[in-house]
């Protein structure tokens, strides 16, 4: 507080003042010396005042002329004489206290607004880390699809091994079938996709949807969970836990408003539901076998349908390019029975408009949004904050020295965050064009849209490039000075094939990414899988970004060498 005027010292002094005041006063007395000083020297005023008034005043004054009279019993009588007011009145002058004492009501609404913003700060933020985590999940899985994974699903009666998809159901026995049914059903009437219930995108879309939800997040050694519970709907508390690796997940748990509940793991791909045999028989080769009676001649057939081929699937990538759908909508492409299938979940009534009207012209090209309400803008993705970053700590009080304090610091890293989202969906945009088009692939392909596919990935890898640059120029400064001597640079590729580079430059984002989480204490910087402890981090983050920045330029050289 400032320094209280002579005013307030005397009425502390004299304990005048109220509860409040008087603790303040007191509090800064035992920090400041002038005032206890300005205190003690109207102390000894008051002291002589008193000593004059005993020793010369009522000396020389002469005798009172009468007693004093007893005002007190007058006073009473007043109040006897005068009507008490009724209860309107009384209440009407309640309502008006507040305008007339803000001093006195002030402070307190000022706290209750603080208790209720803390209140909500820290209810929500769970919500806030659970929305960031799955939606790095959903990017992660977007990078790694595959063919559908298997998964065991275990209830409190039964348990079933089958792989995730639309029509493979279909392909267990009667009682395992008679199973899953009911399982279907119970998820469906709780919105959850039934499809593929151990994902990202399908719990972000369940959770999404709820109207009232509470969040919890946790982390342990090499996982991260995600629980939600609410009391809409007929699912009130669903959990996911996923792999702090990679971020795919490999467990859930699901408990019903009817008391049923049912856990769903990832299983390893060499282990296999079981099959009907009968469905696995070996059929004869045309060739070997006669023509059977309720068989149709060849020559009556009726021509094949137009089957999608690879190149319709690469026209579909360009013109999600142009859309910028392909760096971060929950956007899947698939080839299902001689189609394009262009699928996606929690995608806004809008943009799924934009998306549809754009893939209209194209052949073979299904369109299969799932409904959902319409999401807020996701929020910025950065990592959760990590308990066990503490020996980072050091480390950010350095840079904060170096860029000008904590405050410099926070902008700093909120800078380094929006760039390190867009660099990684760039990444991983390039992987999804490795995977989706392998050389068996890229073989089928003629001239131009060999040339349409160089295109993406250029366009992509000189947006990596240019967001890597302004990482490095917006880090150096801070960096300069905590920074010591780093590793060499490796080569720049290790194959002169351009998908080996893309999984080459993929994790090499991944690792600044990594040492960028750990230098803002968003992750550990002693992990078992990482030799860099906090000391080495910058220098390391600094190298990292010059060997990044290095091999954006060689694989634009490879992809140019490629197209000779």
């Amino acid at each position: 507080m400032p320094h209280p005027d002579e005013e307030q010292l005397l009425r502390y002094s004299d304990g005048e003042l109220p509860g409040r005041a008087t603790s303040q006063v007191h509090s800064h007395l035992k920090a400041c010396w002038e005032c206890r000083a300005n205190l003690e020297e109207i102390e000894k005023t008051v002291g002589a005042s008193v000593r004059y008034r005993a020793t010369v005043l009522q000396r020389h004054l002469p005798a009172p002329p009468a007693p004093w009279t007893d005002i007190y019993s007058s006073f009473a009588r007043i109040d006897a004489s005068i009507e008490q007011p009724s209860f309107s009145e009384r209440f009407l002058r309640m309502l008006a206290w507040p305008v007339h004492h803000p001093k006195q009501w002030a402070p307190a609404l000022l706290a209750l607004l603080a208790a209720v913003g803390l209140f909500y700060r820290y209810r929500l933020t769970p919500s806030v880390q659970a929305s960031e985590l799955l939606n790095k999940a959903i990017l992660a899985s977007d990078a790694q699809r595959g063919k559908p994974h298997l998964i065991r699903i275990r209830t409190s009666a039964h348990t079933v091994t089958r792989r995730t998809g639309v029509a493979q159901a279909s392909e267990a026995n009667g009682s395992d079938r008679e199973t899953l049914n009911s399982l279907q059903t119970l998820f469906r009437n709780a919105n959850y996709n039934w499809d593929d219930p151990l994902s990202a995108r399908s719990y972000s879309a369940w959770r999404n949807q709820l109207a009232a939800k509470r969040d919890q997040v946790t982390e342990d050694r090499d996982t991260y969970r995600v629980r939600t519970d609410t009391e809409s709907g007929d699912l009130l508390e669903a959990s996911l836990r996923l792999r702090s690796q990679d971020l795919q997940p490999i467990e859930g748990r699901f408990e019903f408003r009817n008391r049923d509940w049912v856990e769903i793991t990832d299983v390893a791909e060499d282990v296999e539901p079981s099959v009907n045999p009968l469905a696995t028989a070996r059929i004869p080769a045309p060739e070997n076998r006669a023509t059977l009676p309720f068989e149709k001649d060849p020559s009556t057939i009726a021509p094949a349908v137009q089957v999608a081929t690879i190149s319709d699937e690469l026209h579909v990538w360009a013109v999600l390019h142009q859309l910028g759908a392909d760096l971060g909508d929950p956007v899947e492409v698939s080839r299902d029975a001689g189609q394009i299938v262009v699928s996606g979940v929690g995608i806004a009534p809008e943009r799924q408009q934009q998306i549809q009207a754009a893939l209209n012209s194209l052949p073979n090209v299904v369109v299969r949004f799932s409904e959902s309400t319409s999401a807020a803008a996701p929020p910025r993705a950065t990592a959760p904050e990590n308990p066990s970053a503490g020996d980072s700590k050091p480390l950010q009080a350095r840079i904060a020295g170096q860029v000008g304090g904590r405050a410099n610091f926070d902008q700093l890293a909120a800078q380094v965050l929006d760039l390190n989202e867009p660099m990684m969906s760039r990444a991983y945009a390039l992987r999804r064009l490795a995977d989706r088009f392998p050389a068996q692939a890229e073989a089928q392909l003629n001239s131009q849209d060999l040339e349409m596919l160089r295109r993406l990935q250029r366009e992509h890898a000189a947006a990596l490039g240019e967001q890597t640059a302004q990482l490095e120029r917006l880090l150096k400064p801070a960096l300069k000075s905590v920074s010591g001597a780093a590793r060499a640079a490796g080569p720049s590729f290790s194959s002169d094939s351009w998908r080996p580079a893309t999984e080459e430059l993929f994790q090499s984002a991944r690792r600044v990414e990594k040492l960028l989480a750990v230098m803002f204490g968003a992750a550990p910087a002693d992990s078992p899988d990482d030799s860099v402890n906090a000391e080495q981090v910058p220098a390391e983050l600094l190298a990292n970004l010059a060997q990044l920045r290095a091999k954006v330029e060689a694989y634009d050289h490879l992809l140019a060498k490629t197209e000779r």
